[in-house]
C-alpha cells in the first residue's frame, strides 16, 4: 500500500490528474506517516500553484432574511414566516449594515438568505433580488457583490417564470460581482435526497454554475462534508467541479470557479434525526484536514484557490488548514447567521489583525485580496 500511495503522489506532483479511484484511496488513508505524506504533498502543490502568500478579504456578511420555504435536515437557520425567531430586513437594515462594512474597509458583501416567498415586489420576486443590489451598489458602487447561491436563481426563475439565464444576467447586470458556490451540499442526489430533499438537484446546480460561467459571472465552490456522505460520494463531488472547471477553460467562458471552500458539517443544532445519524456535533478537525489535503492534489491545477472556514473549525484549525493545501484563510465576515445558528463554535466576527497575526505565526508573508483573487495591499514579508 506503501508503494502505491507513493505513486498516486508522485503523479500528482508531475501534473496528473487523480483518477477518482486514486482520490478515494487517499481519503481512505489512515496510517499517520501515509497521511503526513499527503499533507506534504498538498502543501508543496499549494506553493507550486499558489504560491506561499496567504490571502484574506475584508468582507460583510448579510443573511437578508432567515424565512424560507424549504426544510434541509442540517439547517437551524430558517425559519416560518410568523415563527419566533423568523426575520427580513428591510432596506434600511440592508443599508447601515452596508455602511458600517464600508467604514471597517470591506471591499466584499455577501448576501445570501432564505427562500422566502414573500419576497416579491410588484408581483415578482426578481425585482426585490434587484432592489436589494442596487439598495447597496447606488450608495456604495466600488463594493463587490457576491450574492445569491444557485438554489436562490432557481427559486427566482420558478417564481418568475425566467429562464436560469434570464436570472443571472438580470442580477449582474443589477450589479452583482460574483455568485457564491453554495447549496452545492454534495453533489450527489443519493445524499441529497436525505440531507435536503427539497434542494435543486445536482444537475440543476452544476447547470446553473455553468450558465453563470457562460455569462460572464465568476462562482465559487464549496463542500458540506462529515454528515452522511461517504468517501466515494467525496471524491465524485469534486470529479464534478473538476469536470465543470475544465468545461469553462476548454470552452472559453468569460469566468470561472475562483476558490474552493471545504465546510465541515456542524450538528450542535440539527434537528435529532440527522444528529443521531450522523453521531457528533462538531467536526473532526483531523478528517476535514485529510479531506483539505486531498481536495488540494485533486482540484488544485483547476481551482488553485483553497480556503479553509474558520466559522466551522475555529481559526486554529483553519490556520492549520494552510498547512495541509489551502493558501487563503477567507474574510472577516463581520457577522455570520448561518453556521453561527447551527452551533458553530468559531465566532462571527474576525479582525483583520486577528488574521494577520494567525498567518504571521506560520512564518508565512500576507496579502489582502479582493474577492476575485486580485491583490489590494503589498504582499507583507513575515519578520519571524
Amino acid at each position: 500500500m506503501t508503494t502505491k500511495i507513493e505513486t498516486i503522489l508522485a503523479r500528482a506532483l508531475s501534473g496528473y490528474d487523480l483518477s477518482p479511484a486514486e482520490g478515494v484511496v487517499l481519503l481512505q488513508q489512515t496510517d499517520p506517516a501515509l497521511i503526513a505524506a499527503i499533507r506534504t504533498t498538498a502543501d508543496q502543490l499549494r506553493c507550486e500553484q499558489a504560491g506561499d502568500t496567504v490571502t484574506y478579504v475584508i468582507n460583510r456578511n448579510i443573511n437578508f432574511t432567515n424565512i424560507c420555504e424549504q426544510h434541509c435536515s442540517f439547517c437551524a437557520f430558517r425559519r416560518d414566516s410568523g415563527e419566533a425567531g423568523a426575520y427580513w430586513l428591510d432596506w434600511a437594515q440592508i443599508l447601515e449594515k452596508a455602511t458600517d462594512a464600508v467604514q471597517r474597509g470591506a471591499t466584499e458583501i455577501c448576501m445570501q438568505g432564505g427562500l422566502n416567498q414573500q419576497a416579491k415586489l410588484n408581483g415578482s420576486s426578481l425585482p426585490y433580488y434587484l432592489r436589494l443590489v442596487e439598495t447597496i451598489k447606488q450608495q456604495f458602487p466600488e463594493l463587490h457583490l457576491h450574492a445569491f447561491s444557485p438554489q436562490e436563481v432557481q427559486f427566482i426563475a420558478r417564481e418568475d417564470g425566467l429562464t436560469y439565464a434570464e436570472v443571472i444576467a438580470a442580477l449582474r447586470d443589477a450589479g452583482v460581482g460574483s455568485m457564491p458556490g453554495t447549496a452545492a451540499e454534495v453533489l450527489d442526489d443519493e445524499v441529497r435526497r436525505i440531507l435536503c430533499p427539497e434542494k435543486i438537484d445536482t444537475a440543476t446546480w452544476l447547470e446553473i454554475v455553468s450558465t453563470a460561467h457562460k455569462l460572464g459571472l465568476p462562482t465559487t465552490s464549496t463542500m458540506l462534508s462529515g454528515h452522511i456522505e461517504t468517501k466515494d460520494q467525496q471524491i465524485r463531488h469534486l470529479s464534478q467541479l473538476r469536470l465543470l472547471q475544465q468545461t469553462a477553460m476548454s470552452q472559453g467562458y468569460p469566468a470561472q470557479i475562483t476558490e474552493f471552500i471545504l465546510l465541515p458539517f456542524i450538528g450542535q443544532e440539527a434537528p435529532k434525526p440527522l444528529r443521531r445519524r450522523v453521531g457528533r456535533d462538531q467536526p473532526v478537525l483531523a478528517d476535514a484536514l485529510l479531506l483539505t489535503a486531498v481536495t488540494r492534489i485533486f482540484l488544485g491545477r483547476w481551482i488553485p484557490n483553497h480556503q479553509p472556514s474558520w466559522v466551522k473549525l475555529g481559526l486554529a484549525g483553519a490556520t492549520a488548514a494552510l498547512n495541509w493545501g489551502c493558501n487563503d484563510i477567507g474574510g472577516t465576515l463581520m457577522e455570520e447567521h448561518i453556521t453561527t445558528m447551527a452551533g458553530a463554535q468559531g465566532g462571527s466576527c474576525m479582525e483583520v489583525e486577528t488574521l494577520q497575526a494567525a498567518i504571521h505565526s506560520l512564518g508565512r508573508p500576507y496579502c489582502q485580496r479582493d474577492t476575485l483573487y486580485h491583490p489590494i495591499s503589498p504582499c507583507l514579508p513575515c519578520s519571524l
